[in-house]
């Protein structure tokens, strides 16, 4: 699959130490990387932003290589008892925002994505806590922290950290909308999603008289309008977007109501899900 193209700035504090010491950052995004030698921990200290709160990574470079993902609400000053504690990490990387957006919860969550996705790479992970129990988050802030791993996850990429799977979209078992829609949906570690280049709509105006006193129409309003800001997806015309990528849903139902601009049963809406939600004791409906 061919990718976009994307651009990044890099810093180097040090020229004399370039290849052990710099910060990488997109022109358009708050996120920051530090990518630094072990030796140069002190060095990172001093720089502007590396105390925030943070989501960081301690790898070896040795013939299997290992990671340890944390967080910190000091930044960089919680790495000084890695130097204590762990020997087997030779470099590190550390994620800031700039404007110290990143949150406890938010923080949380990215070191449990992460731990997640590290396990399915070819690294081992040094965590004791694999994190197994996914942070509960609202449903407006999943976009917000999916644009936030994309982004870490890209940074890590120009950095020469691969944590991507090999892609395994023919495997999928892809589940289409009812009737003539162009939406189909798949289920990924328990999670569902709606594919790249489905079609959204917006909420019929009749939802506004509905007995929730209209709360379904601004919710999905507001979900699709999320989802344009964060370049998950673009308009097509007033009433209709297209996902520009595949998009984590809470439930079929609710992937479903996007779909179809109403409420709908999200197991009977995508053709074939209903047998397959036996599997999964039709959570979520």
């Amino acid at each position: 699959m061919q990718g976009t193209d994307r651009t990044v700035m890099m810093h180097f504090p040090n020229s004399q130490q370039a290849s052990s010491l710099k910060i990488i950052q997109e022109p358009t995004s708050q996120i920051r990387a530090f990518y630094f030698k072990k030796s140069l921990l002190a060095q990172v200290e001093e720089l502007e932003y590396a105390n925030n709160y943070a989501i960081y990574f301690l790898f070896s470079d040795l013939e299997n290589p290992s990671v340890y993902i944390g967080q910190s609400t000091q930044g960089i000053k919680r790495l000084r008892d890695h130097l204590r504690e762990k020997d087997f990490w030779q470099y590190g990387i550390l994620f800031v925002t700039d404007n110290n957006s990143f949150d406890k919860l938010a923080i949380d969550f990215l070191e449990h994505q992460f731990i997640q996705l590290f396990k399915r790479s070819s690294f081992i992970v040094e965590n004791r806590d694999l994190r197994n129990t996914k942070p509960t988050i609202n449903w407006f802030a999943h976009a917000t922290m999916n644009t936030f791993t994309n982004q870490i996850t890209f940074l890590l990429e120009a950095l020469g950290v691969s944590i991507q799977e090999e892609e395994k979209e023919n495997d999928r078992k892809l589940f289409p909308a009812e009737g003539e829609r162009e939406a189909s949906l798949y289920i990924h570690d328990g999670q569902f999603y709606l594919t790249k280049g489905s079609i959204l709509h917006r909420p019929q105006e009749r939802l506004k008289n509905w007995n929730d006193q209209g709360k379904l129409y601004h919710k999905l309003n507001a979900r699709i309008d999320q989802l344009i800001d964060v370049k998950q997806a673009e308009i097509i015309d007033e009433g209709t977007v297209r996902l520009l990528q595949d998009v984590v849903c809470s439930s079929p139902s609710a992937a479903a109501d996007l779909c179809s601009g109403t409420s709908k049963n999200g197991w009977t809406f995508w053709k074939g899900l209903e047998e397959e939600g036996k599997n999964f004791g039709r959570l979520n409906y």
